[in-house]
């Protein structure tokens, strides 16, 4: 069962992912990529190419390695 301190470390490792995005995209936020962004956010995972997949199969990685390692 997820408890009050799991929530917790949960939501500051979204946070670590969100961070990190911002940062990237504060520092590449060219006319062309705001566009093929705008693409990929209008685009179901299961038509997404195999990289970006790759991507947010990375960002799960991390989050059920706090999961395990919180043990929720």
């Amino acid at each position: 069962m997820i408890n009050e301190t799991d929530i917790e470390n949960l939501a500051a490792q979204i946070h670590k992912i969100w961070a990190r995005w911002f940062l990237h995209y504060n520092q590449n936020a060219t006319p062309q990529n705001i566009h093929r962004w705008t693409i990929l956010a209008h685009t179901d995972y299961d038509q997404l190419p195999e990289t970006e997949k790759a991507k947010d199969r990375a960002i799960l990685q991390e989050l059920l390695s706090v999961i395990s390692d919180n043990q929720v």
